[in-house]
């Protein structure tokens, strides 16, 4: 993952707060919290994990990010721009590319390069880059060979790349994958995964939201929320060794960092709460030798 600075924020949120405007049974108007009070930044090249029980305001704070939504208060700045100026959104959306839970339902050609193509058509790009940018893009997701396939016959994840591909067509400096592993058999979430920590190493700020925590460990800050707030920055280290936290929100770490704890209460020569399972494994292994 890429170095970062304070000096290269690309994504800053002020105080942003979003209500969901709903009626109770006797038909008056009920707010209810999207997000409030998320005060945060994000740097250029960052790859940054997302996580959170369900329903606790990810997917609206990712809509946030490129205009879908824009804040009942506070700011949401990409690059410097306001997403609440209309005269931004254009740009805004360009720089943030949005990949969500189903595949199938981005889908809007029946050929898959014309479905990477989709985008850039709509920004009104000239035919001979919008066939560079296509076939870039699907090189960057290792999906060339599929160009004149039809994407109902791949596979989840292959058809996850395909919408990653048309999200990296319009050129973005961000990539938000909202739960775009959640309907994915393990091997397609590995495919994904791949596909955003390699587009990460070559200099693009990828957000990650997900639920699977093995998913958050490769990411170097994790952003924690629960009702609508962040209540917790740091890197995966930070996050998943403060039980307290874990219990509050309802979340648990992942399997390397219980099973090192469990080993080492045990009286194990084991790194305790340890979020490297390669090297969680060599100790075991050192272990068993003695």
């Amino acid at each position: 993952m890429s170095e970062t600075t304070q000096q290269n924020v690309i994504i800053e949120l002020q105080n942003a707060t979003y209500y969901y405007k709903t009626f109770a049974e006797d038909g008056t108007a009920v707010q209810d919290i999207g997000v409030e009070g998320v005060t945060l930044s994000i740097c250029e090249g960052d790859f940054v994990a997302l996580v959170g029980h369900n329903g606790c305001g990810k997917s609206t704070l990712a809509k946030l990010l490129n205009g879908l939504l824009r804040p009942t208060n506070g700011k949401v700045l990409v690059s410097g721009m306001d997403t609440a100026d209309k005269k931004c959104i254009f740009d805004i959306r360009k720089s943030v590319g949005m990949v969500f839970q189903n595949p199938d339902n981005q889908r809007v050609a029946s050929i898959v390069e014309e479905d990477v193509a989709f985008g850039p058509e709509n920004l009104g790009v000239p035919s001979a880059e919008i066939r560079e940018r296509v076939y870039k893009a699907l090189e960057q997701v290792n999906m060339v060979e599929f160009a004149h396939s039809a994407p109902s016959r791949l596979s989840g994840g292959q058809k996850q790349r395909i919408a990653i591909a048309g999200a990296l067509a319009i050129q973005p400096k961000v990539l938000v994958l909202d739960e775009s592993t959640a309907m994915l058999d393990p091997l397609g979430r590995k495919e994904v995964l791949a596909v955003a920590h390699q587009l990460n190493k070559q200099g693009m700020t990828v957000i990650l939201i997900t639920h699977f925590m093995e998913e958050v460990l490769d990411a170097n800050k994790v952003i924690v929320m629960n009702n609508g707030h962040v209540v917790s920055q740091g890197t995966p280290m930070e996050i998943f060794t403060n039980t307290k936290l874990l219990e509050e929100v309802g979340l648990r770490a992942p399997r390397a960092v219980q099973l090192s704890h469990l080993l080492h209460q045990a009286g194990f020569a084991v790194t305790d709460n340890n979020t490297d399972i390669k090297m969680l494994g060599g100790e075991v292994c050192q272990e068993l030798k003695r």
